[in-house]
């Protein structure tokens, strides 16, 4: 036993040195086999492009009626685009185009670590060009799930490109979340500092500054409508987070929306018909509004 004693300070270190920091910052992989046409929609797929040379794997699907809007999706961490096709009857139908992609090292596309935003705040914008391309000249914006809704807020802030947003279950700060989900995960509280020193090392990885990942800071430079969207017993981000994320906004039209009994991931069953028709209520008034 005092063997044991001596070797857990060991394998500890070995940890903080290697394998948690690259856990951070290198997602699973998740490939869905589903496509647009199992729904019944026709496509467009393929890859596009970064700057930085990295293919990203997408989906293009047109409204099925006269378009009114464009709508960029933007899944979480360990997510894939495929998770996102539920989304399609709710948009297409309704003259919203609709555009998925996978995140760098997520599902299909390229890439092999994730910076929370840090990087892909470009890719989004990157996106949202190729979508008025294909989809035309329409009012465009993001749609972004846990990660993907503090990506938007990132992108939103840098560019007035994206015209709407509407942020779901996102957290305000990548340091505190990291925190609590290390603590939550192992039983005990740790101290921030411990956290801190992992996402330092997972620096090294990823080529990003974590610190620099502040969604609630990024929030407050965002003017463009949006509608911030929390599950109320969301145990992975805390519904605060959500509410952190509003109070912060910068625009003048803004919503909250707190979804009562629902979590991280199951928002879309517990809300049901009721979370359809506020998405689309928000997108409609903001489509309106911003009618070219």
């Amino acid at each position: 036993m005092y063997w044991l004693l001596l070797l857990l300070p060991v394998l500890l270190f070995l940890a903080l040195q290697s394998w948690l920091p690259e856990a951070i910052v290198r997602p699973r992989r998740r490939r869905g086999n589903l496509d647009p046409s199992d729904l019944g929609y026709h496509f467009e797929g393929g890859l596009m492009r970064t700057e930085e040379g990295v293919d990203l794997s997408y989906f293009y699907v047109p409204a099925t009626v006269p378009a009114r809007g464009n709508l960029l999706i933007l899944h979480g961490k360990d997510s894939a685009k495929e998770v996102y096709l539920e989304y399609l009857p709710q948009l297409v139908p309704y003259g919203y185009n609709v555009l998925l992609y996978d995140a760098r090292a997520h599902g299909r596309s390229g890439g092999q670590f994730t910076s929370f935003g840090y990087h892909e705040w470009r890719d989004v914008v990157q996106a949202t060009g190729k979508l008025r391309f294909l989809g035309g000249n329409l009012p465009t914006g993001v749609f972004g799930h846990s990660m993907g809704g503090a990506v938007a807020l990132q992108a939103m802030a840098r560019s007035t490109e994206i015209e709407f947003g509407i942020v779901e279950s996102a957290f305000a700060h990548l340091g505190q979340i990291t925190n609590l989900y290390a603590s939550r995960r192992l039983g005990l509280p740790l101290p921030v500092w411990l956290t801190d020193a992992l996402l330092d090392r997972s620096e090294r990885l990823a080529r990003y500054a974590h610190r620099e990942v502040h969604p609630l800071q990024a929030a407050r430079s965002v003017t463009q409508p949006t509608l911030i969207v929390h599950g109320e017993l969301d145990a992975s981000i805390d519904v605060d987070n959500g509410r952190q994320l509003y109070a912060a906004l910068g625009s003048r039209t803004k919503e909250l929306y707190i979804i009562p009994g629902a979590g991280h991931d199951n928002i879309t069953e517990i809300g049901d018909d009721g979370y359809w028709w506020r998405l689309r209520a928000f997108l409609t008034a903001v489509t309106h509004s911003l009618h070219r």
